[in-house]
């Protein structure tokens, strides 16, 4: 049955939808879906409650003390000519303002239920409450799939025992992998008292912190009084966090939060249309499609098993379940396709669906092409790339921002990182290295952004870039010389001018026979010496706890035995102890840093060393700086694309109280050829003999 859609009056808000889940009954869920609707009730929120169980009876009824003479059955001999204020007489009403549409007494009823039906009655529910309150069933039933793309929450409940434990942290990984990760809040429903385990070992277990706790208090003490839904007092607190979540959002439920839970729905049971009819109309076509494709991603769930399906599978194993997909994506062409579509329209599909359930959609054929080097997704209409340094935009488009939000949940979840409106922005990398950052509503004002650095499979080397006019053959010799020498150095300049590349290749003139110790917010750099150890930084979680900073990791880095450290990028108070490091026997070291020059690199430095709040004199800062670097060079990148070294400078010393640079090579500009190519010439200035003395006595 098509679902209808209903336009909601422009005057009113669509109210919130939570769904309370568990993998396994007894552990409170109903229990706590029926508490938290009455303290919404109590503080003037219009609340609804939904028996979604799929039991015979509602317990929720029961909960609340009513008779279920009415219940969802009744609902759908007039589903779709039924108005939201007419619903009203199809649901239970309490005293105190609570409607409850219950669950039917006959298992006859329940079939007739179909996820359309659920579907279309929760939003219909959505334009007369503030919230609307799920209880689901413990089984992943298509009728439970359609309630979860639309709710504002998904609480999953678990008691402190480790049989529940472990399934919930088979449940999380399920959820994420459906997209469902930033809406999922866990709660630990410790109302029993029988704990065997302390709160962070459960966490390990269940493989993330709980969201909410609930109070160890009985069942007798807990019960909500159904004549005025009062909550006991120990339960409200432990509660209260809940409502506060909620109370403070719902006034966004008008804004970009609530259009990035609200994708389209599809009905996989409206497939038996027939595409040949649908070929003259492209609206039709397109929902056929859509269909099609919700159809594969169901019978993918049912027959491969959601635990398989992850972004980090190994080579083998991903072909493994490649095949898999495949096959599940050709019995579902045959069955509903036939022979109306050619094979090259097939082999279309069976890819586009592999890269979305395997991989990361639209994206997935832009991280193939090796001529891009930067995607940018910019709302869910608007796909960037960077090809050959030039910026394109792509035809690529996702249905809506739940879809590009999905990819950003899909590539973070490995990591154990977590992005939703109280964290709007995480830093993350793919399995090949790639570089990944996104940022999501309410800090984006035009849906999720997501930009993603590719990796180059085959790393480059000096000739490379003397290839591609990044350098000359002289400055690349020099280069070698001074990391061979331990010269400490920077590589200094703006985004996407080759900072990181470069410090890649600079380090592969590193001998052999020492220990390098690389430090990253995310670990981009691929050293290829046989003594490498790489550190990455980690944020917070969601408590605000376990945060470990590039300080914190230098530090440690001090006590690992380095030869030389490598850090991808300085950034903040770090600095001083890089600094500290260099001018304490860690010679070599390499970092790069964001400066429009090296002279303008001098001042950044002095400025990040003040972040560290050290009482430092402005002179002692840049004595330290003087005494600790050697070599700065500066990357640019041009109009065209391309990037060049455009200045190498040593710094000599202190002149007065100013840092000295000496320029060593330029590039100068000199206009362009034909095809815009920026055209211009390398400059060796006249090289101290300073230098050589310096150079010669580190043996080169």
């Amino acid at each position: 049955m098509a679902v209808a859609s209903v336009k909601a009056p422009a005057q009113r808000r669509l109210g919130q939808v939570l769904s309370f889940y568990s993998g396994r009954g007894g552990v409170g869920k109903t229990f706590l879906c029926a508490n938290l609707a009455a303290m919404l009730v109590k503080k003037g929120y219009r609340t609804a409650l939904v028996d979604l169980t799929l039991r015979l009876g509602s317990d929720l009824a029961d909960w609340l003390g009513l008779e279920a003479d009415r219940n969802f059955s009744d609902l759908l001999p007039v589903m779709d000519a039924i108005d939201p204020r007419a619903l009203e007489s199809y649901l239970l009403p309490h005293e105190n303002g609570l409607r409850l549409l219950a669950a039917p007494q006959s298992p006859d009823r329940w079939q007739r239920i179909k996820e359309g039906h659920v579907e279309k009655a929760v939003h219909l529910l959505r334009y007369r409450y503030d919230f609307v309150l799920m209880d689901l069933a413990t089984s992943f039933d298509n009728r439970i799939l359609s309630v979860l793309p639309i709710s504002h929450r998904i609480y999953t409940v678990v008691t402190p025992d480790g049989g529940a434990l472990q399934n919930l942290g088979d449940l999380v990984r399920l959820l994420r992998l459906l997209g469902y990760g930033g809406r999922t809040r866990l709660i630990l429903n410790r109302f029993t008292g029988r704990e065997l385990l302390n709160v962070p070992e459960m966490e390990q277990v269940a493989g993330q912190p709980f969201d909410y706790m609930i109070p160890e208090v009985s069942l007798r003490q807990a019960g909500l009084d159904s004549s005025n839904l009062e909550v006991p007092g120990r339960l409200a607190k432990g509660m209260l966090p809940m409502v506060e979540e909620l109370v403070g959002t719902e006034s966004k439920a008008a804004g970009p939060l609530s259009r990035r839970f609200l994708p389209i729905i599809v009905n996989p049971s409206r497939t038996e249309a027939n595409p040949g009819e649908a070929n003259g109309e492209e609206v039709h076509l397109k929902e056929f499609r859509q269909n099609l494709q919700a159809l594969v991603h169901q019978r993918v769930i049912e027959q491969v098993g959601p635990q398989h399906l992850t972004i980090e599978n190994g080579r083998g194993a991903r072909t493994h379940l490649e095949a898999q997909v495949v096959k599940v994506i050709d019995d579902v062409l045959t069955e509903r396709v036939g022979n109306r579509w050619t094979e090259q329209e097939q082999q279309a599909f069976r890819q586009e669906m592999v890269d979305e359930i395997l991989g990361l959609g639209h994206l997935e054929v832009l991280l193939r092409d090796p001529e891009i080097t930067e995607i940018m997704v910019n709302g869910s209409d608007q796909v960037y790339v960077e090809r050959r340094g030039q910026l394109i935009l792509t035809d690529k488009q996702f249905t809506n921002d739940s879809a590009v939000i999905k990819i950003i949940e899909r590539i973070i979840a490995p990591l154990g990182r977590r992005i939703d409106e109280s964290s709007p922005m995480v830093d993350a990398r793919l399995p090949d290295g790639s570089r990944v950052n996104a940022v999501i509503p309410p800090l984006s004002l035009n849906g999720p952004m997501l930009t993603i650095r590719k990796f180059l499979d085959a790393a480059l080397t000096i000739d490379d870039l003397i290839g591609l006019g990044s350098l000359d053959e002289e400055m690349a010799e020099f280069l070698r010389f001074c990391v061979r020498a331990r010269m400490n150095l920077v590589v200094c300049g703006g985004t996407g001018s080759g900072k990181t590349t470069l410090l890649n290749v600079l380090s592969s003139f590193i001998p052999p026979d020492e220990r390098v110790i690389t430090i990253e917010d995310a670990a981009e750099l691929r050293l290829r010496q046989p003594h490498v150890g790489r550190l990455e930084a980690r944020p917070a979680n969601i408590e605000g706890k376990g945060a470990v900073s590039i300080r914190d990791l230098l530090r440690n880095a001090l006590r690992m035995r380095p030869d030389r450290i490598i850090i991808g990028e300085v950034r903040g108070p770090e600095t001083i102890d890089m600094l500290q490091a260099m001018n304490t026997g860690h010679n070599g070291s390499m970092t790069t840093a964001h400066a429009n020059s090296p002279k303008d690199l001098m001042s950044r430095l002095e400025t990040m060393v003040m972040m560290g709040n050290m009482d430092l004199p402005l002179r002692a800062i840049r004595e330290q700086i003087a005494s600790a670097l050697d070599i700065v060079v500066h990357q640019g990148r041009f109009r065209d694309g391309s990037r060049k070294i455009t200045e190498i400078a040593w710094i000599e010393g202190m002149e007065d109280d100013r840092i000295r640079l000496i320029p060593l090579f330029a590039f100068r500009e000199e206009g362009r050829d034909v095809g815009g190519k920026a055209k211009g010439k390398f400059y060796k200035e006249n090289m101290p003999q300073s230098l050589y003395d310096k150079l010669q006595q580190r043996g080169v």
